[in-house]
């Protein structure tokens, strides 16, 4: 499927895998996403690679063969920046991976973070219920935040690496995608634990983790200043400061800390991710691992030119720079150094979470802006995406501790904001538990504004679906994955709400009107008092005609235009197709008023023609006399 999906709209899947029927478990029926750097027995792993498009595993991930005994489905390996290498899912040999948010055609979308940006997009999308990412400084965390879904990075040794194609193996963490806490909780459980096939997992028994109501008033909460940097968008503050006041709301405590080493992290992160990829990448030389070129004048020759083809211009600029930093005379330079400057960054961490002024997390930011466009992202060198992209979240990786990332608000560009939570090793319950709260009360609803139907889907992804909801029917497994369901129910959804739509721009325009009435209302009472006024003037004055008939002539005139307002007003109530059971007291009120002036009107009238008579009478009286 690697040629017919890398031309569709989001480019998420590489390589989609049938569902078996098994027996139930405990995600049993799930859809599952899993990153092309995890090995899949008998399916392609390649990294996205030239290097190893056609390596295929003979064995499992741990990770994955843990999901797939649990009961979930594979539904795809997902796309992934070459190696890893990247924070945008750009450089891939399948072409990059559209982020669904702001997507508007081929030549206007945004990228969808990265390395894990196919994973991220799956769960966004629907696709699947949970994606599995690698998060080596933010590859897990960084889609997850510009496609507003949850994405966690594990303690290190929390979950093992068995499987996971190495890019740096002292960072190097198995991370979860998913549309909430809860679910990226369950998929957690079912991954977690020791293994005997890698020796960096924690040997001792993983007790599930439980999400339940905390009292926050025992919860105290760092916020760094060191992460407020330079480049951090108003959008990314503002949401960082709701939620610390939400907190705070919550009776939970919040405290200033300081992390000083976090200015240089970026810098450390760099020269040692460099320093292991070129150890790491010194396997695929043509011979044992990937690609093998026809060049056969020379073993070195074949070395390079295997090399050269195998690798793109990120993954050979990154051995090379590594490979500069371990030359003998720059050794201790900067390699050394760095390392150095690693332990101390570790026990910044370390002192913030047992130190005098010790808090039990961290709240940061996870990307410091909205999804940039594409075109900007790919103006910038591979270097300086990922100093930027990963600025808040590689910290995490070099000190080993658990991060989560959750989407918090829309930014101005109706985009996600996502906000991060770290805490000290093994600290998940904790961090998940926290973020359930802070999901529950933001009431997060940022997926349901991306508003993905199954008619919006590329035909290909329509068709998988298709398939999956078919297959599942044959299983007769009582647990079904709702996402084939629910993307069907959404067209029903998307019609009820063009109608809830239609119907708040009539009360709209309904209560655009009751203004103008209230207003034209305020005018009647004045003219009413002003008439009171000029009958109680009159009444004090003797019944001259003359006098009479300018009183008349003037409340003619504000009647006449009151009754102008009061016809413009009724005009534009009558085009509103509303029931009558709508109609405005105020405008029914005026409509008596207008007839009770037309009747004093009446009645002034009546007594001048009386005056008048009167008048003309006793002259009459006179002559004759």
């Amino acid at each position: 499927m690697k040629g017919e999906l890398s031309i569709e709209k989001t480019n998420l899947f590489l390589k989609l895998d049938q569902i078996d029927k098994q027996e139930q478990q405990a995600i049993d029926g799930i859809t599952i996403a899993v990153k092309d750097n995890f090995c899949t027995k008998n399916i392609p792993t390649t990294c996205a690679s030239e290097m190893l498009k056609d390596f295929i595993p003979t064995y499992d991930a741990t990770v994955y063969s843990k999901l797939i005994n649990n009961g979930a489905c594979l539904i795809g390996k997902s796309n992934l920046d070459e190696f890893a290498m990247g924070s945008g899912t750009v450089d891939s040999i399948f072409g990059p991976t559209r982020n669904a948010w702001g997507y508007n055609g081929d030549t206007d979308w945004r990228i969808a973070g990265g390395s894990s940006g196919g994973s991220a997009v799956a769960v966004s999308t629907g696709v699947c219920v949970a994606g599995i990412g690698s998060d080596t400084g933010g590859s897990t965390r960084n889609p997850a935040a510009l496609c507003g879904v949850v994405g966690i990075k594990p303690t290190y040794g929390l979950v093992s690496r068995y499987g996971l194609i190495p890019l740096v193996n002292s960072m190097d963490v198995p991370g979860i995608i998913a549309r909430n806490v809860e679910d990226a909780t369950r998929v957690l459980n079912c991954v977690a634990g020791p293994d005997q096939l890698d020796s960096t997992t924690i040997k001792r028994d993983f007790k599930p983790i439980e999400l339940k109501d905390i009292d926050l008033s025992n919860v105290k909460i760092g916020i760094p200043s060191e992460y407020h940097c330079d480049g951090m968008s108003e959008d990314v503050i503002d949401a960082w400061k709701f939620v610390e006041d939400l907190l705070e709301k919550e009776k939970a405590i919040i405290k200033k800390v300081s992390l000083p080493y976090t200015s240089v992290s970026i810098a450390v992160y760099s020269i040692l991710n460099q320093c292991e990829v070129a150890s790491n990448m010194a396997r695929y030389d043509g011979l044992e691992f990937g690609l093998r070129t026809n060049e056969d004048y020379s073993t070195e020759e074949l070395y390079a030119s295997s090399r050269s083809q195998g690798f793109n211009n990120v993954v050979r600029s990154r051995i090379f720079a590594g490979n500069y930093f371990l030359l003998t005379r720059n050794y201790e330079k900067y390699f050394l150094k760095a390392l150095k400057l690693r332990r101390l960054i570790a026990d910044d961490f370390k002192n913030v979470f047992n130190g005098e002024n010790c808090v039990d997390i961290l709240l940061t930011p996870t990307t410091l802006c909205d999804a940039p466009l594409y075109g900007d992202f790919v103006s910038k060198h591979n270097r300086d995406q990922c100093a930027f992209q990963d600025y808040c979240t590689q910290p995490a990786n070099m000190a080993g501790i658990p991060a989560v990332s959750i989407p918090i608000r829309l930014s101005k560009n109706k985009l996600p904001i996502s906000l991060q939570l770290m805490g000290p090793n093994l600290s998940e319950e904790l961090l998940l538990n926290v973020a359930k709260r802070i999901e529950s009360n933001t009431n997060t609803e940022i997926l349901s504004k991306l508003n993905i139907s199954l008619d919006t889907l590329p035909l290909k992804c329509q068709e998988l679906i298709s398939k999956v909801a078919t297959e599942q029917v044959t299983l007769s497994v009582n647990r079904l994955d709702p996402i084939a369901i629910s993307l069907q129910q959404s067209r029903q959804i998307a019609k009820n709400l063009e109608d809830e739509y239609e119907i708040l721009k009539l009360k709209l325009k309904n209560k655009e009107l009751q203004v103008k009435i209230d207003r034209n209302q305020r005018f009647m009472d004045d003219l009413r008092k002003e008439l009171d006024s000029s009958i109680e003037s009159l009444s004090k004055q003797s019944p001259n005609p003359d006098n009479i008939e300018e009183c008349i002539k003037q409340m003619r005139q504000k009647v006449a235009s009151y009754e102008e307002s009061y016809k413009k007003a009724t005009m534009k109530f009558s085009k509103l197709s509303v029931p009558d059971s709508l109609l405005p007291k105020s405008l029914q009120a005026q409509l008596a008023t207008l007839a009770s002036l037309r009747e004093e009107e009446s009645m002034w009238k009546q007594r001048a023609d009386d005056v008048l008579f009167t008048r003309q009478a006793r002259d009459a009286f006179r002559r004759r006399k």
